[in-house]
């Protein structure tokens, strides 16, 4: 009768306890500060209904992942693959509803947008954003699945910061959207399934 009892009390409280756990991004401490950080700027521009106020913020935004630069460990979920082996790029939701983007091709990046490809890719160099181990990873990887990766963000193969809201985010409505769901460039060097939830 007792061991039954310890069967069920345990067995609920483990349920119960994954209910519960934490998110992936909120246990690790570097990712996380960036997460609230990206909230902090976002939140109270959004709620004032400021122009000038969303511009600030997105460019805020865009700095505080300047500052970032490389991480390491972080979680995050695989929610888009194009390409091949040699134009890929993919995008990885790092927290809610902020993602990483890296690219290895500037077809890929800029499909549609050829005045604003020219005028600003003149000074860069082509990327790859993705380490050659990253993209073998990615041929092990399905969309929706957990990942741990590491890289560095705001930088594409030391090519110096580029990151899409600085190119696409010239009016309000475009800063809005960038602040309700951002999306930053990195570099990714590593990326391998997560081995936790």
């Amino acid at each position: 009768m007792a061991g039954r009892r310890v069967f069920l009390l345990g067995g609920a409280g483990f349920i119960l306890g994954g209910c519960f756990d934490r998110p992936c991004h909120e246990r690790i401490p570097a990712q996380k500060a960036f997460l609230e950080g990206l909230q902090a700027l976002a939140k109270p521009a959004l709620a004032s209904n400021n122009p000038l106020a969303v511009e600030e913020a997105a460019r805020r935004s865009v700095a505080l992942a300047d500052k970032v630069g490389a991480f390491s460990g972080w979680c995050g979920t695989v929610r888009k693959i194009e390409g091949n082996a040699q134009t890929a790029a993919v995008t990885i939701e790092v927290g809610p509803h902020v993602s990483l983007y890296a690219f290895n091709d500037w077809a890929l990046a800029f499909a549609g947008s050829v005045t604003d490809l020219f005028s600003t890719r003149s000074r860069q160099t082509p990327p790859p954003g993705l380490s050659e181990a990253a993209i073998a990873a990615l041929k092990t990887l399905r969309l929706g699945e957990r990942v741990t990766l590491s890289g560095r963000l705001g930088e594409i193969a030391g090519s110096g910061v580029f990151d899409l809201s600085r190119l696409f985010g010239k009016s309000v409505e475009e800063h809005r959207q960038f602040l309700q769901t951002p999306r930053f460039v990195a570099r990714v060097e590593a990326l391998a399934a997560s081995t936790k939830s």
